[in-house]
């Protein structure tokens, strides 16, 4: 934004704004439309300083309370107003007359966004001062949304110069629309949907000379009709235009142009008709339009140039006719004849073969030719010789094999000429010998054997390409005479050796490229002279040192040595001046810092990565670097203060090496300022150990709060292997809890301890033979790990403070008192597999802390009560698998935290859980299956209800017999207590008729399951069944039809906006029509003068109709639901029909909010929503049935158009056929609508 400032009312001007600023801020903070104040340079001399006001708000109907705000004072300063409308959801605008009024010196105007249908007439008349219009919609991003013009939409704005509508979805345009803009010069209707060019309203033409039609717009001069879908271009289609100096007709669907469509554009400069269908153009084309500058015609399918075509445009600048399909047959030495003033050609893309030496004869003031992506393969000597202000050439993509000594025979300004991709294998060496002025040369992608000797007489050569070809061998006479050279590129060639002072001819090279070739050595002195080289690219070779390859290159700053066979390197082998290198995918094992030059050294960017490196040092990398990736490496050791007095690092990659164990100390870093972003670390995939020593890796990231450690951005992905787990190996590193950071230790004393060097020394930690132990950083953790160490009785030297104890796999046998006395923090203990026996009472006596207890597959035969009575914190305990064959009611008495126990696969017969698990009030978990229980019914039904209780199904529970489930126990218990006295005996399945009960139950209950589900299948779907039926076969299953709907006239009495005209109109009563439905719409068929009668209208209409149907959208509550008259009348219509039981269905178009009002009214219809999946069913079978359709018996046919009453002639309120009886007709309009009324009330409804 530009201001321009001036002595005082420049001052006073800008207070005032700022203090219009300051209360639109204001307001805008209570919901109000955001606007904003500009004081913006006009170009305009008589108006240097323009005020405009921009702002942003729902829809463009909100605009009239940001103008209402402002002070007279505030609406004589804007001359610029700019209205975006929300672009997030569909909000429709609509154009009042009146909402401009008051800005009398608005002269530019810009709608964005403000989703508007139609344009009345005459609605922007008051701004009689606009000169700039634009209203752009962005309808093309709702495709069903369009903008209709009136063809009055435009009058009143005679001084209007520029009027921009492009995107707004326009189909078709108004006749005379634009006639009104008498001064109008820009215009521009791109991204439309416009077909048809006269229905612009530009041609005069009429019926030919002597009879000419109106004309308009006879001063436009820019006419842009881009991205629309014109398929043809008439005759005299733009008659009227005579002005037009600029027509874009580009990304159109144009397959014919007329001989005489340009007719009458006498002035017109560019014409661009770039990206059709075009095949062919008449030879009369351009005969009216001598003046052309440029014309675009690329990107068609033109393939015959007609001869003469370009005749006589002698003012052609530029023609661009390329990605057509044009041939030699019709590019030839007439094509471009007299075409003596044009400058650029472009005839790339196309299936030319030949270039013969007269096709550009009187092209001499021809600057720019492009030929690449043709057939060329013969290019006649001399065939560019009277191109003798040529400066660019573009032979790339063609077929040329040789370049001979007269193809550029006369390029004596030439300085830009590409020759890549073709068959080049030879180049004579007088080829250039007149192009001495050449710049930039391109021979890449041939097939040159050697470097051509003819490049010798380019002097004034500064880039040359000789990439992709095959040449083997560079002499040090390769480029003598280029000393003025800075680019050079030998890339993807087959050259195996450097000699010294091979580029010594060039002393102003910077830019050498020799990146994939077969390069094995490079002599010291190779580059030697070349001094000013500032990038040097040697990747993809197969060199193995660098050692003395680039001395004395003291300029040197980009250098990329990557993809090569590198083992040995060291930063001395680099000047100091290069800031980017790159050394990935060699094999490297050390970077090298002989000389200790990380303080000289200017390095910025290092890739190192992909080698063979195994540890990184603070000499490793430069401190100067900012950049560093050293990922995919072999490193396993970063040593402690690597980073330090690195001060602009920024980023370290280190992902996928072997870096099991990293120290703290190795990542540290100098205090990063305040003002710089801490560095980025990258540590994911590598073997990580998560030891007791890298706990703090997990809190890396809250470490970074001091600003001397980095920012591990990888985190969520490092994944880590645990010291000590028994369920898993691998863990992710944010997943582990501080306690699992382990390190093992054989014996430990701490240093408040003072009895160590004693035996029995409670505070020594001393690890068990065969068994191995861990701890974590602050031995809160102490892990004891004797599983499978053939222990016969649990270790009597176990570490005190052990919080888990593994005594899996060994034979304990019979476990003794107190044999884990004094283990207070005892909190997992394993002794699975260990051959148990049997507890005693005080076995776990003095471990109050255990929370699990495993001893599953043991040889426990019974719990006798009060094993477990020590333990009140114990959570989970695993018995299962043992031989367990009677468990004492007490047994889990005190167990009051118990969450998770497992009895499965012992022999319990008798278990009582209701009673032995009474204190658990946390149990979550219980496993009691594989065991064959006592069905004694008394027993069984306490079981029962404590399944029921707790969730846990018994299908896995057998009774003693091994064969009957204790589920069908219980059903033979209920079913003999419900049918008489119960006799208190064990279930067993053993009578013959036991045995066919089964098979017959279980069949009896799918059924009956399947019953169910189909009945509960049928009430869920019972809506989707009732509308297949309905749609399917007709039939009613699930309504019937309201008594009494037989005798009404129309089947459904239509409300709706007037915004909604156009998809009520076209869409719904077009559709319902076509099934035979007999409709009245509101706005089609009721015709209101006066507001009095409107109720009645309503009234009389919807007793007529069998339903009423209610179109609700954003636009009904918006305009006819606020209107009083309206809305009494809606409302004694609805309760009409609440009393009369008469059926009202509401359609919706869009989520909606209604009032409490309007809920009340609509809460016993029946709703259906536009777009939802079945629509038209749904809205049929809510709909009554229609009547049969007329057969040729000749009886009553429907019709769904009604004529207007103002007429007052009753035939004409019914269209009927030859048979209808007239007597039924006047019967019926009798009954609905008395002759008196008629006569008394024009504004009566035609439904009626």
């Amino acid at each position: 934004m530009t201001y321009r400032r001036r002595p005082a009312a420049g001052s006073l001007l800008s207070a005032v704004l700022l203090l219009l600023l300051l209360s639109v801020t204001a307001r805008a903070n209570n919901g109000d439309p955001v606007c904003d104040w500009q004081r913006v340079l006009g170009a305009d001399e008589a108006q240097p300083l323009r005020v405009v006001l921009k702002c942003s708000l729902r829809t463009i109907n909100n605009a009239d309370s940001v103008i209402s705000n402002l002070t007279s004072t505030q609406m004589d300063m804007i001359t610029s107003l700019t209205l975006k409308c929300s672009d997030v959801i569909f909000f429709e605008s609509s154009l009042e007359n009146s909402f401009l009024t008051q800005l009398r010196r608005l002269n530019h105007l810009d709608l964005e966004y403000c989703k508007i249908k139609y344009v009345p007439p005459a609605v922007l008349s008051t701004s009689r001062e606009l000169k700039k219009l634009r209203i752009r919609t962005h309808n093309t991003d709702w495709s069903a949304m369009i903008m209709e013009l009136h063809s009055d939409s435009l009058r009143g704005l005679s001084q209007l110069r520029e009027l921009d509508l492009s995107d707004n979805n326009i189909w078709n345009l108004p006749k005379e629309l634009f006639c009104p803009l008498i001064g109008l010069t820009h215009l521009n209707l791109t991204k439309n949907r416009l077909q048809d060019v006269f229905e612009l309203g530009f041609s005069d033409w009429g019926n030919g000379p002597t009879a000419p039609g109106k004309s308009c717009n006879t001063v436009l001069e820019d006419l842009n009709l881009a991205n629309n879908d014109i398929i043809s271009m008439p005759d005299h289609g733009l008659t009227s235009l005579r002005a037009l100096r600029n027509l874009y007709l580009q990304d159109n669907q144009i397959n014919q142009i007329a001989d005489r469509a340009f007719v009458g554009l006498t002035a017109l400069n560019v014409l661009n008709m770039s990206s059709n269908r075009l095949s062919a153009l008449s030879p009369e084309l351009f005969q009216s339009t001598r003046n052309l500058r440029e014309i675009y015609l690329h990107n068609n399918s033109i393939n015959v140039l007609a001869p003469g075509l370009l005749e006589g445009l002698d003012q052609l600048l530029v023609l661009d006719m390329s990605h057509n399909e044009l041939t030699s047959t019709w590019v030839n030495r007439d094509t471009f004849s007299g075409l003596v003033r044009l400058v650029v050609l472009n005839l790339g893309h196309n299936q030319l073969m030949k270039i013969d030496s007269h096709m550009f004869q009187d092209l001499y003031s021809l600057q720019i030719l492009n030929l690449e992506h043709n057939n060329i393969e013969t290019l006649a000597n001399e065939a560019f010789v009277k191109l003798s202000n040529l400066h660019a050439l573009t032979l790339s993509f063609n077929k040329l094999k040789r370049i001979e000594p007269l193809h550029f025979s006369g390029l004596y300004v030439i300085n830009q000429l590409f020759l890549d991709r073709n068959r080049i294998e030879l180049v004579d060496e007088h080829a250039f010998q007149n192009c001495t002025n050449l710049h930039d040369l391109g021979l890449f992608g041939n097939a040159l054997r050697q470097v051509p000797s003819a490049l010798s007489k380019l002097h004034m050569l500064k880039t040359l390409d000789l990439g992709g070809n095959v040449i083997r061998q560079i002499k040090n006479s390769s480029f003598d005479g280029l000393d003025l050279l800075y680019n050079l590129i030998l890339s993807n060639n087959e050259i195996g050796n450097l000699t010294a002072y091979t580029f010594s001819t060039m002393p102003l090279l910077k830019v050498l490229n020799l990146a994939f070739n077969r390069l094995t050595h490079v002599e010291s002195e190779a580059f030697g002279t070349s001094t000013n080289l500032h990038a040097i690219r040697m990747d993809g070779n197969s060199l193995s040192h660098i050692k003395g390859m680039f001395d004395g290159l003291s300029k040197l700053v980009w250098l990329n040595m990557s993809d090569n066979q590198i083992a040995n390197f060291d930063y001395s082998h680099l000047p100091s001046s290069v800031e980017w290198l790159d050394l990935h995918k060699n094999s490297i094992e050390d970077l090298g810092n002989y000389y200790a030059q990380h303080d000289t050294s200017r390095i910025k960017m290092l890739d190192a990565s992909f080698n063979r490196l195994t540890e990184i040092t603070d000499t490793s990398i430069p401190d100067s670097v900012e950049n560093v990736f050293l990922n995919n490496n072999l490193i396993n050791k970063i040593k402690t203060n690597t980073f330090l007095r690195k001060a602009n690092l920024s980023r370290v990659v280190l992902y996928a090496n072997k870096l099991e164990y990293i120290d703290v100390a190795s990542l540290r870093l100098d205090p990063v300022p305040e003002h710089m972003e801490l560095p980025q670390f990258y540590i994911g995939d590598n073997p990580l150990k998560c030891d007791c020593t890298t706990e703090w890796l997990q809190r890396i990231n809250q470490l970074s709060v001091k600003r001397q450690y980095p920012r591990v951005m990888d985190m969520d992905s490092m994944v880590c292997q645990l010291v000590h787990s028994k369920t898993e190996n691998y863990k992710s590193l944010l997943d582990l809890k501080p306690s699992q950071f382990l390190c093992e230790y054989k014996s430990h004393c701490f240093s408040v301890c003072e009895c160590c060097d004693f035996d029995a020394c409670d505070c020594e930690m001393t690890c068990p033979d065969n068994c191995t132990c861990y701890h974590d950083h602050v031995w809160s953790s102490n892990i004891v790990d004797c599983s499978n160490a053939g222990y016969k009785s649990v270790p009597a030297r176990i570490p005190m403070d052990a919080t888990e104890i593994y005594l899996d796999g060994n034979d304990l046998g019979e476990l003794p008192s107190h044999v884990f006395l004094g283990k207070k923090k005892l909190q997992v203990l394993y002794m699975n597999n260990s051959n148990v026996v049997s507890f005693h009472n005080k076995t776990f006596n003095g471990v109050p802390d255990l929370r699990v207890l495993h001893v599953e597959n043991n040889q426990l035969d019974r719990l006798n009560g009060g094993e477990f009575e020590t333990l009140p914190k114990l959570a989970e305990l695993y018995l299962n698998d043992n031989r367990i064959t009677s468990v004492a009611n007490r047994s889990f008495a005190t167990l009051k935290s118990l969450q998770v126990l497992h009895l499965e696969n012992n022999h319990i017969r008798e278990f009582r859980p209701w009673q032995a698990l009474s204190a658990a009030n946390s149990l979550t978990s219980v496993s009691l299956a594989g065991n064959t229980w006592l069905c004694d019914c008394d027993a069984i039904v306490g079981m029962d209800n404590w399944l029921k209780n707790n969730d846990f199904p018994p299908s896995t529970m057998v009774c003693s017999d091994k064969t009957t489930p204790v589920a069908t126990a219980i059903q033979k218990c209920q079913s003999d207590r419900d049918t008489g006295p119960s006799i208190h005996r064990p279930f067993y399945n053993t009578s013959v008729l036991g045995t066919d009960y089964v098979p017959f139950v279980a069949a009896s209950a799918g059924l009956f399951i399947i019953l169910m589900v189909l009945v509960a299948l049928t009430l869920v779907f019972r809506e989707d069944l009732c509308l297949w039926a309905h749609s399917r076969y007709g039939m009613r299953v699930c309504k019937s039809p309201a008594p009494g709907e037989t005798d009404k006239l129309y089947d459904a009495y239509m409300v709706y906006s007037i915004k909604d005209e156009e998809f009520v109109n076209h869409i719904l009563s077009t559709s319902l029509e076509r099934f035979g439905y007999s409709l009245c719409l509101h706005y089609r068929d009721i015709h209101v003068i006066s507001p009095v009668y409107l109720m009645d209208s309503f009234l009389g209409a919807s007793d007529a109709s069998k339903r009423i149907v209610v179109v609700l959208s954003l636009s009904f509550l918006q305009h006819e639901w606020e209107k009083p008259v309206f809305r009494t009348a809606f409302q004694a219509c609805l309760e009409r029909a609440k009393t009369k039981k008469q059926s009202v269905v509401v359609l919706l178009t869009t989520t909606i909010t209604l009032d409490r009002e309007l809920q009340a009214l609509l809460k016993s219809c029946d709703v259906v929503t536009w777009g939802e999946k079945r629509f038209w069913d749904r809205l049929r079978y809510l709909m009554p049935d229609p009547k049969p359709m007329a057969s040729a018996g000749g009886e009553l046919k429907k019709q769904h158009t009604r004529p207007d009453l103002q007429s007052n002639r009753r035939e004409d309120l019914f269209r009927v056929d030859d048979t209808t009886d007239a007597v039924v007709v006047d019967k019926i309009w009798t009954v609905y609508y008395p002759v008196d009324t008629i006569a008394h009330h024009s504004s009566a409804s035609s439904c009626l």
